[in-house]
């Protein structure tokens, strides 16, 4: 991957600071900025496909993914943003900064493969999230998260293979705090309401994902659909619902996957693949964990 920078003086230097690109492993990269705009500067580089995870822990990056821009930096209360960004194809990418804007911030780069071999069908929708170009989660980095980045960006004693198995462990840290949000085992902040007018829009996103016709749908489709923004949908349905939509459409695939067996006879390697599973006995645990028993068991209750 080539970086581009267009900068008012090709004389002049244009960063100050750190900005590398490391491949840690085979489909794990990682890329870290802790530079500050000495000009006021654009990055443009053509991306290959993968799922981008970044934390921009202090300063901003305004980023854009063929088009759909981003802001990532700390909010008011000091919290830092994160994001995740699947690609399945080549995407542009541009950074935009001003004159004496900062940035410390970590993404990383995951293939497919990678997520794959290492997820396997424990974790279908993160792997159906990484399958859609330009779905887009963000999320509210940990405090955990934002101690790994600092030290990612520190400067080391290490060298050689010892510093990049240091970078790659922090980097598997960072890997399940995303995944995690992702996965939605994040809850509604308490006290969060909703007006009368975004309680039902976001009843009409829960019909939508309830009905099937947003199984193949990303975030940002999704949020389209309901005419907001993805961290205004995000941050309602979340409020609505008490879970993330990825998380609520897992559980409305689950229970299509219920109603097939015990109503339509399916067997449970068809409703595995109704339930997004394309390994049935990873199905049938997560079918276990969320029922109390089997999907044979929900079959033979329909006979």
């Amino acid at each position: 991957m080539r970086y581009a920078v267009e900068a008012p003086s090709a004389q002049q230097p244009v960063f100050e600071g750190l900005i590398d690109t490391t491949k840690l492993s085979e489909g794990l990269i990682q890329h870290r900025v802790d530079a500050r705009d000495l000009q006021g500067a654009a990055v443009r580089a053509d991306l290959q496909p993968g799922l981008r995870i970044a934390v921009t822990v202090a300063g901003r990056a305004d980023v854009s993914y063929d088009g759909y821009r981003l802001l990532l930096g700390p909010h008011r209360d000091g919290r830092a943003a994160g994001a995740m960004v699947a690609l399945t194809e080549p995407a542009r990418f541009v950074r935009q900064s001003r004159r004496g804007d900062i940035e410390r911030s970590v993404s990383l780069t995951l293939s497919e493969a990678w997520l794959r071999e290492r997820l396997g069908d424990t974790m279908p929708f993160c792997l159906e999230f990484a399958r859609r170009h330009l779905s887009v989660h963000p999320w509210m980095a940990s405090s955990q998260t934002v101690a790994l980045v600092t030290q990612m960006l520190a400067p080391s004693a290490l060298e050689g293979p010892l510093w990049r198995l240091y970078q790659e462990s922090r980097c598997m840290a960072l890997v399940v705090d995303a995944l995690s949000d992702l996965d939605g085992a994040a809850m509604a902040p308490m006290g969060v309401t909703l007006r009368p007018r975004e309680r039902v829009r976001m009843e009409q996103v829960r019909d939508l994902l309830d009905s099937g016709a947003a199984d193949e749908m990303s975030l940002v489709e999704i949020a389209r659909q309901a005419c907001v923004s993805v961290n205004t949908l995000q941050r309602q349905f979340r409020a609505a619902w008490g879970k993330t939509v990825f998380a609520y459409l897992r559980d409305a695939r689950l229970a299509r996957a219920r109603m097939a067996l015990e109503r339509d006879a399916v067997s449970v390697t068809e409703a595995a693949l109704i339930a997004g599973y394309s390994s049935p006995a990873n199905f049938a645990t997560a079918f276990r964990q969320r029922y109390g028993i089997a999907p044979g068991q929900a079959g033979r209750r329909g006979d």
